[in-house]
């Protein structure tokens, strides 16, 4: 039988398994080009908004991003 404290506790970051054509970091790309598509580009100064960007765009060459997750984000 598990505690309440197990079930309260943030501090394990429960991971799924990758699909065959997902990378470990898609959900943060999507997640960021989304942000600064909706909010950033229209709340923001220019150039705060650009840091996002820029963001993501590093993410995207850097870190593991999937082709689906780059065609999802141009369509959000």
């Amino acid at each position: 039988m598990k505690d309440l404290k197990s079930f309260t506790s943030k501090d394990k970051k429960e991971t799924r398994p990758l699909g065959k054509d997902e990378g470990a970091d898609d959900q943060e790309y999507i997640d960021l080009m989304g942000y600064y598509k909706h909010v950033a580009r229209r709340t923001m100064d220019p150039k705060e908004a650009n840091k996002y960007l820029d963001k993501a765009l590093k993410l995207a060459q850097d870190g593991d991003v999937s082709k689906n997750a780059k065609l999802a984000a141009a369509y959000i």
